[in-house]
């Protein structure tokens, strides 16, 4: 080795953001898990950069020095390795020189320096060069190359913008004021502005789980919780959360959703959607379009039933888009600038970019066996704990260690680990499909229900409803039940799937009822 300095410990495996840590030294055996785990990738990842370095320190090498010291968790970089051959390890021939070279390449091009370990492991008589990039303290970044800032983006290295740069100067100088932008009122706005069917769930959620409001009027609920300011005006977070349409003033605050095709396919992409309202109808219509676009699994249950299940765990997908929705960036950086929730359905994977990137907790928390627990927009997440879903859920739990219930239903579905990406200012998070004709485990068919025949707990009073008036469109049943539009419909179309009621129309056509049928669906 040309170095004995033991680099930072957090595990001795592949972490599952892609950031590849040692516990004591490196080995042939853990380069040749790295190398398998990135051929699995098929490319480099956000935290490792593998290069030939067959004719000396490639031109490259300071760029990614650079973008790898403004990373929020470092990175590693490994010379001797044929990206091109399968990620073959051919080794260097002057690895002493070429491990100095980084370190003194670092020193005299990029500023501030970052803190470079360096290690030599042989492996099928190649001698591989590992070079740990450690990450510059807050307070100390950017690092820059000839006078450009650089981050890490999928497997490559990319001049930062202004506005991220402007995030990482408002992180080091108003790291707490950062936590209240969610606090700021929306003038010009007041009570009317809210969606009021939220705002009547949300209040006798806040009676029904605080004692010492439970007795109050629901304008002191509101002051009292963040929803609304002393002066009358929504607060961000209560527009974001309650709006009718949060969008007309924070156009930023829409969901893009869109499956992303193969190159070879001609068209870039399909059912493209912008998703707008409030907080819980965001979640519901993405993970309805998640649910629309995934392809469907057959499969028989252990007790010989049929069932037709998604290819990807819903709740595992509800818990990601959930976590972008809550906690992604309000600051001006981000949402000032259109910055707004991407959901992509690419071949591979299910990918949920947010604005922002971690505060107040790193990776290994958040994926850690603690719960641990950093609300981002302190008085948006203690709103979204109350509030629910068409479904019954909770969009938020507010227990902690949500993001290790993704990992163990995608490992209940026998999927690879979810990965998880921290840039500093972009948060995204992937969850792998399934190969092709890949047979769901027996863990998938006993703990996931789809939510199109999940229960909904609307479901007996619109039935009863229907019974009462024998056919009805959606706004009387909304006069007969008390419930929403959207509950209503979340309601119908779980009882039309399941075969209990029939449409008399199209869906979304004025005039369109409903009736249950004649003859109940047979049942095996």
């Amino acid at each position: 080795m040309n170095r004995v300095t033991t680099p930072k410990a957090h595990t001795d495996t592949l972490c599952k953001c892609e950031c590849w840590c040692v516990s004591v030294t490196w080995d042939a055996e853990r380069i040749e898990e790295l190398l398998d785990a990135l051929r699995a990738n098929r490319g480099d990842t956000t935290s490792v950069d593998v290069k030939l370095a067959s004719g000396g320190l490639p031109d490259s090498l300071a760029t990614t020095v650079c973008a790898f010291a403004n990373m929020p968790a470092g990175g590693t970089v490994l010379l001797g390795i044929d990206e091109r051959a399968g990620f073959d390890p051919v080794g260097v021939d002057d690895p002493a020189g070429l491990a100095s070279g980084i370190v003194d390449q670092a020193r005299s091009l990029v500023k501030p320096p970052p803190h470079i370990d360096t290690y030599t492991v042989t492996v099928n008589l190649a001698h591989i060069v590992v070079a740990e990039v450690t990450a510059l303290p807050l307070p100390e970044r950017p690092a820059l190359l000839r006078g450009q800032a650089y981050l890490r983006q999928a497997d490559g290295d990319y001049i930062m913008q202004e506005h991220e740069l402007r995030m990482i100067q408002r992180r080091q100088l108003l790291e707490i004021a950062e936590h209240q932008y969610d606090q700021q009122p929306v003038a010009g706005l007041t009570t009317e502005d809210l969606d009021a069917a939220y705002v009547d769930s949300y209040l006798a959620a806040v009676r029904a789980g605080d004692r010492r409001l439970s007795t109050r009027g629901d304008d002191e609920i509101l002051r009292r919780t963040g929803v609304m300011t002393s002066n009358g005006s929504p607060t961000l977070a209560g527009l974001y959360a309650l709006g009718d349409y949060p969008q007309g003033n924070y156009p930023s605050l829409t969901v893009t959703a869109a499956v992303q095709l193969p190159s070879n396919t001609g068209a870039r992409n399909r059912d493209l959607q912008h998703f707008t309202g409030p907080l819980p109808a965001l979640l519901e219509d993405t993970l309805d379009w998640c649910a629309r676009n995934l392809a469907v699994v057959r499969a028989y249950r252990p007790d010989g039933h049929l069932a037709e299940l998604p290819e990807l765990p819903l709740s595992a997908a509800r818990e990601l888009l959930a976590n972008a929705l809550v906690h992604r960036d309000l600051g001006p950086d981000t949402l000032g600038i259109g910055k707004s929730i991407q959901v992509r359905l690419t071949p591979s994977a299910l990918m949920v970019l947010s604005p922002g990137g971690l505060k107040g907790i790193s990776l290994q928390q958040l994926e850690s066996e603690d719960h641990a627990q950093a609300a981002v927009n302190q008085r948006l997440y203690a709103i979204a704990r109350r509030l629910r879903t068409a479904d019954g859920l909770a969009v938020i739990e507010g227990k902690g260690g949500g993001i290790r219930e993704v990992f163990r239903a995608a490992e209940s579905y026998g999927l690879r680990a979810p990965t998880l990406i921290d840039t500093g200012v972009e948060f995204k998070a992937m969850l792998w499909r399934p190969e092709p004709d890949r047979k769901l485990p027996d863990a998938a068919l006993t703990v996931e229900t789809p939510p199109h025949v999940r229960p909904s707990r609307n479901d007996p009073r619109v039935s009863a409803a229907l019974e009462l008036l024998g056919e009805a469109s959606i706004q009387e049943l909304q006069a007969s039940t008390g419930l929403t539009a959207r509950q209503i419909r979340y309601s119908l179309a779980r009882l039309m799937d399941s075969g209990f009621v029939e449409m008399n129309g199209r869906q979304g056509v004025r005039g369109t009822t409903y009736r249950l049928r004649r003859e109940p669906p047979h049942r095996a």
